[in-house]
């Protein structure tokens, strides 16, 4: 089964659509990860930046928030926590790529995990770090509006 580490710009899109780009294809990502077609990893990190996107930037009761994050989970299983040497690796990329230590973080776990990583955050894109939700979504020949 392919995995698929998935970050915040991409699980922003799972639960938010207006004004949101490649919405059919990250929300494609998503239903096949709940089908069990494909398995799509998020890292701690993701609660705390998507719990914030939810609250701060769209205004979301705290109620909903955790019941999106709740959501994040019983979609995506446990978060998996940094390993110290990701983060070691994390400081190298984002040095390399002058990226921040947030993306080059989810760059370096994906790197040890051997998973593609789906963004869509145009640098680690350009850096070749991660893939886009449409990418993705076609290279895995995913139906768009399943």
């Amino acid at each position: 089964m392919t995995t698929l580490l998935i970050d915040t710009s991409v699980l922003v899109k799972w639960f938010h659509g207006p004004g949101e780009s490649e919405l059919p294809q990250a929300r494609a990502i998503r239903d096949a990860t709940r089908r069990g077609e494909l398995r799509s990893l998020i890292l701690d990190l993701a609660l705390y930046e998507l719990g914030n996107v939810l609250l701060r930037s769209l205004g979301w009761d705290g109620a909903d928030v955790a019941d999106q994050l709740d959501d994040l989970i019983a979609i995506c299983g446990a978060p998996l926590a940094m390993e110290p040497a990701w983060l070691r690796r994390a400081a190298v990329i984002g040095s390399n790529h002058r990226l921040t230590f947030y993306d080059a973080a989810w760059a370096a776990a994906a790197e040890a995990l051997e998973s593609s990583l789906v963004s869509a955050d145009q640098q680690l894109q350009a850096a070749g770090l991660a893939e886009s939700p449409t990418a993705a979504a076609k290279r895995l020949r995913l139906p768009l509006g399943a």
